[in-house]
């Protein structure tokens, strides 16, 4: 089973308390994409710059990075950040091969094998750059103002 982020552009008047639970049937997603978890756990520390809020806490406090576990908002104080980050790893990723492979998390080896290997990660190159492009379509929208992108971790 593959674990994904979430990503939905919505409207600033939708109820961002509640949205996570009733995304899937809910009139205010405009747009969505969905990304690897494995994907973004390679980017990840690069997304820890981008300015965010935290709409399941109480009074929404602002904070930097996505909610791996939860949920995050990003508003027009992200977009430009968000817009630079995914389009470095865009323009990165268009060098790269068809099927591309990168190194994810170490695994220990089994009883048999007790050292253990990093565990290989392997994308279609324009798959990533068509949801890199989506997420900065999307982060590009929210420069109006009008927009929230909402992102629900795994």
């Amino acid at each position: 089973m593959s674990l994904d982020h979430e990503f939905y552009l919505i409207s600033k008047t939708t109820d961002i308390k509640n949205f996570w639970m009733y995304r899937e049937r809910n009139n205010s997603v405009i747009d969505s994409v969905v990304i690897q978890d494995d994907l973004i756990q390679y980017i990840i520390d690069s997304l820890e710059w981008i300015p965010s809020k935290n709409p399941s806490l109480q009074g929404t406090p602002s904070g930097h990075g996505i909610n791996y576990h939860g949920v995050t908002l990003f508003d027009n104080h992200s977009s430009e950040t968000l817009i630079s980050i995914f389009s470095s790893w865009k323009s990165l990723i268009k060098n790269a091969p068809d099927k591309f492979e990168l190194t994810g998390e170490f695994v220990y080896g089994d009883a048999d094998n007790q050292e253990g290997d990093y565990k290989k990660l392997v994308f279609n190159r324009d798959e990533v750059i068509t949801q890199f492009e989506k997420i900065i379509l999307m982060s590009e929208a929210l420069t109006k103002g009008e927009f929230y992108l909402y992102h629900c971790g795994i």
